[in-house]
């Protein structure tokens, strides 16, 4: 389907037609306005049968002109594609007619091709122009043309005026090859509002295709914005082919969150108190998330799962994530301080492992959903699950300490069996007490002073580490 057979822009151009229609209304009232006032000027210097025949004429207008006004008040917004060819006959129908009207008056036939009635012409021609529509604007030529031929015929048939052999000016007669001349200047004004229509259409189209990817952007941006930072997004519109869909390796951080015992923390507590404060810890831990060039994965209940490294790879994501998870712990006990839920003090437990996945759409024909996949998921929603264990708070795995560089401290806990691995893991516990607040806050800026995320990916993990979790 090509662009302007789509029904949006269909419907944006028949409106504008509709539109078109309404002005040139406006237009043909003031002429019969302007009609009736020449007429009364003149009456009493016109014959009686030219009179007649001219009040006739610029009622036929005037009527006209009313009977729309009414149709399109009682039929706001509907499209009539019949109607631009209705008007333009009638408007030149009543033109020519004046023919009769000058036939009768004193002067005789003759006034019909002196007078100002072939500007008249000119202007119904050009004000085809306002529907937006080539074939209207030809259809309003080629019959201007008609009447004007007949006119010409049924004068030259009838002997009502002399035929002079040359060109005349100010005398009653006429000369066929300079009507013929009149004539065809007449009618090309008609093709002239064509070729300005379909390029006034084009510019209409082009302007409300580029509305509509740009509302599309937007929407995609807002759908984008529920898992990826700001400048994330905007980095990969920039651009659509860094972000392929579809299922890609990628070596990353995964990060698993849990609040400890929410459910029996918030047995007496309101349910809009509960949403209330759920509504601001993931607003704040999605936050962090965004500040380090992670994607928010999903939600898991009062839980979450964020992603350092994909769809688009990141510098530096095993220590991006631990800093995250740093942060988030910190914000928690911010948040704490507030007593929001008033049912005592909220913990929260983080686990990060690192490796590589596979991330792209997954799910049915029917839904999908953007996710990773893979064991270094698993690894990080089981480390997570042994804070409640251990005591601790955010536990990560050997990989991801191992790229860390000693900058950030932590302490091993062992060798650990995880549930459906056969080889044991060798993880480490981050206390975010021994971090002081100044080393954080270089490590932030460090971190974000640095580029956007990369669309190569970055090295993996050195091969003596990988395979040990």
């Amino acid at each position: 389907m090509s662009i302007e057979k789509s029904p949006e822009i269909v419907r944006i151009m028949e409106a504008q037609e509709m539109r078109g229609e309404q002005i040139v209304n406006h237009i043909r009232f003031a002429f019969a306005l302007l009609s009736a006032a020449t007429l009364m000027h003149v009456w009493t210097i016109n014959t009686p049968a030219a009179n007649q025949i001219f009040a006739i004429l610029t009622g036929g207008y005037l009527a006209y002109s009313l009977v729309l006004y009414a149709f399109f008040r009682l039929r706001p917004g509907v499209y009539a594609g019949w109607l631009k060819y209705v008007s333009i006959f009638v408007d030149l129908a009543l033109l020519t007619l004046t023919a009769l009207g000058n036939a009768r008056n004193h002067s005789g036939i003759i006034e019909y091709f002196t007078s100002y009635l072939a500007t008249v012409y000119v202007l119904w021609n050009l004000m085809s122009g306002f529907r937006y529509s080539l074939a209207a604007c030809l259809y309003s030529a080629g019959l201007s043309a008609l009447f004007n031929s007949v006119v010409l015929a049924v004068t030259v048939g009838s002997g009502a005026i002399p035929i002079s052999p040359v060109s005349v000016y100010g005398e009653n007669a006429i000369n066929i090859a300079d009507q013929c001349q009149q004539i065809l200047f007449i009618a090309l004004p008609g093709v002239v509002a064509g070729i300005i229509a379909r390029m006034s259409r084009n510019l209409v189209v082009r302007a409300e295709v580029e509305s509509m990817a740009r509302l599309r952007l937007e929407r995609e941006k807002q759908e984008l914005g529920r898992y990826l930072s700001k400048d994330l997004v905007d980095f990969v519109l920039s651009d659509p082919r860094r972000l392929k869909l579809g299922g890609t390796r990628r070596h990353v951080s995964v990060m698993f969150t849990d609040i400890r015992n929410f459910t029996p923390l918030t047995e007496s507590v309101e349910p809009e108190a509960v949403v209330s404060f759920l509504n601001e810890y993931f607003t704040e831990m999605v936050e962090i998330v965004f500040r380090y060039g992670g994607t928010l994965d999903k939600y898991i209940g009062d839980g979450l799962m964020a992603v350092f490294g994909a769809p688009l790879s990141v510098e530096d994501a095993p220590k991006r994530a631990v800093i995250a998870a740093i942060e988030m712990v910190r914000a928690l006990e911010r948040m704490n301080q507030r007593k929001l839920l008033g049912c005592g003090e909220i913990q929260m437990g983080v686990g990060i492992a690192t490796g590589t996945v596979i991330s792209g759409n997954i799910g049915s024909l029917q839904r999908m959903e953007y996710t990773c996949i893979g064991d270094t998921v698993n690894t990080a929603a089981r480390l997570e699950q042994f804070n409640k264990e251990l005591g601790s708070k955010i536990i990560i795995c050997q990989t991801t300490y191992a790229t860390l560089d000693d900058c950030v401290p932590a302490q091993p806990t062992g060798a650990l069996s995880i549930r459906g691995k056969s080889r044991q893991v060798h993880p480490y516990i981050v206390d975010h007490m021994e971090l002081s607040p100044a080393r954080l806050s270089e490590l932030r800026r460090e971190l974000l002073s640095r580029a956007r995320p990369m669309e190569s990916m970055p090295p993996r993990a050195p091969a003596a580490l990988r395979g040990k979790e």
